[in-house]
């Protein structure tokens, strides 16, 4: 990392970066998540566990080694290509990453009737079959209205950069309980929300 002028004006911004990208060095199979967060995870995952996931990477793989199927959506083709190596070179075959491009405008069909295909394929699983659903992608609030009828009561939407908005923005019912927020160095919040009734 090479240090600028803006990075000597605010010390504390570059300490969090450097720890960050240390974080990322130590740990270069962990998704790119806070410490606490991926903790929390590792301790609820279950074997059995059915997943779909917005935003491949590494992530995509250490989930994947921890449940039983995981779906993971992606909008980069280049990224999408450097997951599926990830993927292969894991011999996981319960593991798939789906290349669906988005357009221009991040905001069209976002909050209107029409779904754009990123969001939609929430609609191949039927309504509870899942047990755990990551929101890190594009959409966010669409993918996350498009996902608490797919999930089974009791099962977990894990969304990523909750900081954003308020929490009460992001579209999870208010009658489900937040079992897990935390933030990593640089202050980028996860959240994960349990469905009630499991």
């Amino acid at each position: 990392m090479r240090l600028t002028r803006s990075h000597l004006a605010q010390p504390g911004l570059t300490s969090r970066k450097v720890l960050a990208k240390a974080g990322q060095l130590l740990h270069p199979n962990e998704p790119w998540l806070g410490r606490r967060a991926i903790r929390f995870c590792d301790t609820v995952l279950e074997p059995g566990w059915r997943g779909l996931e917005w935003g491949s990477g590494r992530s995509t793989v250490w989930f994947g080694r921890r449940i039983r199927e995981l779906i993971s959506v992606e909008h980069d083709a280049a990224w999408h290509a450097r997951t599926t190596r990830l993927i292969e070179k894991a011999g996981l075959t319960q593991v798939r990453c789906l290349l669906i491009e988005v357009g221009d405008d991040l905001s069209e069909g976002a909050h209107d009737d029409e779904v754009p295909a990123y969001v939609s394929v929430a609609r191949s699983f039927p309504d509870g079959s899942l047990d755990f659903v990551v929101v890190d992608g594009h959409y966010r609030q669409a993918c996350i209205l498009a996902a608490l009828s797919k999930l089974r009561p009791g099962g977990l939407i894990l969304v990523d950069n909750t900081n954003w908005m308020p929490l009460g923005e992001w579209g999870v019912p208010t009658d489900w309980p937040i079992v897990h927020r935390s933030s990593n160095v640089l202050a980028a919040e996860t959240t994960v929300w349990r469905k009630p009734g499991g």
